[in-house]
């Protein structure tokens, strides 16, 4: 058990002992929203997405460097090199777990060719294959997936809900080291649903 883990159960546990119930209040029972660090970048365009279907996991994958990187760097960086209308990731996980917001959730990302007016996009700084994701970025990345599941009614048990970039476009985004802990986080979320 992590301290997230740890602290959400503790609280839990006091919510119950406040209402002198034995089980915690149906609303109450709801996973909360992991911290999100919001940023309020200026796009040049944007369009609502009209549909949620699947969440698609990438990684940064700077050409040899394993490297951690801000939204803010990305979303120059999708601006100035692709010319796109900013960063088409919804979320962003730094190496030391901090989950940034790129893209207002609700909006159509630039993520995964032919599959971002249904999906939500969620990348992890780095290059994984060459390094390896770190403890707090999976653990924030199965946090968010399993918060994500839950306000958009994903099963995360479904095939094709929870996806490696690579599963619906010809790349090997999220890289070998990330793709190989997929699993763990459909389970994590499976389990908590």
């Amino acid at each position: 058990m992590d301290r997230r883990e740890f602290l959400r159960y503790s609280a839990a546990c006091f919510l119950g002992l406040l209402l002198g119930e034995g089980e915690m209040p149906q609303a109450e029972a709801a996973y909360c929203e992991p911290m999100i660090y919001k940023r309020f970048f200026q796009f040049t365009e944007y369009v609502e997405r009209k549909a949620t279907e699947f969440i698609v996991i990438h990684n940064t994958g700077f050409p040899g460097e394993d490297k951690d990187s801000t939204a803010a760097d990305i979303h120059k960086f999708h601006q100035e090199t692709n010319h796109w209308a900013g960063i088409g990731y919804h979320y962003l996980i730094r190496k030391d777990g901090m989950i940034e917001q790129g893209r207002r959730p609700n909006m159509v990302g630039a993520h995964a060719y032919q599959h971002n007016e249904t999906s939500i996009g969620v990348c992890l700084a780095g290059n994984f294959n060459i390094g390896k994701p770190t403890d707090e970025q999976m653990a924030a990345v199965k946090e968010l997936c399993l918060w994500l599941c839950q306000k958009y009614k994903l099963n995360p048990r479904k095939k094709g809900v929870i996806l490696g970039h690579c599963d619906v476009n010809d790349t090997d985004c999220p890289g070998k080291y990330l793709y190989e802990r997929m699993g763990e986080i459909r389970r994590f979320c499976s389990d908590r649903m």
